[in-house]
């Protein structure tokens, strides 16, 4: 009886585990409710709750919203340069919300240049080559949401990462691939991107290694060799 119990407080304990995790049900990402061809850079919408609105900005860069509140959202994406990408924004909310979304493909006014590589808060370097930047401004109460962007071959080891102001750098969040997407949970808005990690520096390494390695073995057969 005593272990049957336990048996039943366990599944339970583990049903309102699973409950937890999978509590976030708005999908953004999928055949949306609504699409709207964009053809200049900025645009202003109303969205309804839990209606999925792709905006197409001059037929190349798509950006999906959902929400399980009524968003009034302000677009300013600078679709020609940056391209045919595809980004998706989820938020859970309390009441209203207002929003401006900024889709830049640089930010120079925070140093992020396409090609450079930089330094992040837990010390390792990353490359900025995504070329998709989103500013994102909210009034109102969310609880969390959502940020995904279609993955290539390109950013498919990449990190979400948000500017911190405070420190003036980088920080990169946990990030998976769900459904083809860059995905990551975030708990604030602010300026945020993709980074990739910087390999150079092990490959230098493991180049340097290489030729230890070769200069040893040499050593050692030469060596023996005049014995």
């Amino acid at each position: 009886m005593k272990k049957l119990s336990k048996i039943l407080l366990g599944t339970f304990f583990l049903m309102i585990l699973f409950s937890t995790i999978t509590s976030f049900n708005v999908v953004a990402v999928g055949n949306p409710d609504d699409t709207f061809e964009v053809p200049g850079d900025t645009y202003q919408k109303h969205i309804q709750a839990n209606t999925m609105t792709m905006f197409r900005f001059r037929a190349r860069t798509q950006l999906r919203v959902n929400a399980n509140v009524n968003l009034e959202i302000n677009f300013d994406c600078e679709a020609l340069k940056i391209g045919a990408k595809d980004f998706a924004l989820e938020i859970e909310g309390e009441g209203d919300l207002y929003m401006n979304m900024t889709c830049t493909e640089e930010q120079k006014e925070l140093g992020l240049l396409k090609g450079n590589t930089y330094q992040i808060r837990n010390r390792n370097r990353v490359q900025y080559q995504e070329g998709f930047v989103v500013k994102l401004e909210c009034n109102g109460t969310f609880t969390r949401a959502r940020l995904s962007i279609l993955a290539t071959n390109d950013n498919s080891v990449g990190q979400w990462a948000y500017y911190d102001e405070a420190t003036e750098e980088w920080v990169s969040v946990p990030t998976t691939i769900q459904n083809g997407y860059l995905t990551a949970e975030v708990s604030h808005f602010s300026t945020w991107t993709i980074l990739i990690p910087d390999n150079t520096i092990l490959i230098v390494g493991l180049s340097i290694g290489g030729v230890i390695a070769l200069i040893i073995i040499g050593s050692v057969i030469y060596v023996k060799k005049r014995k």
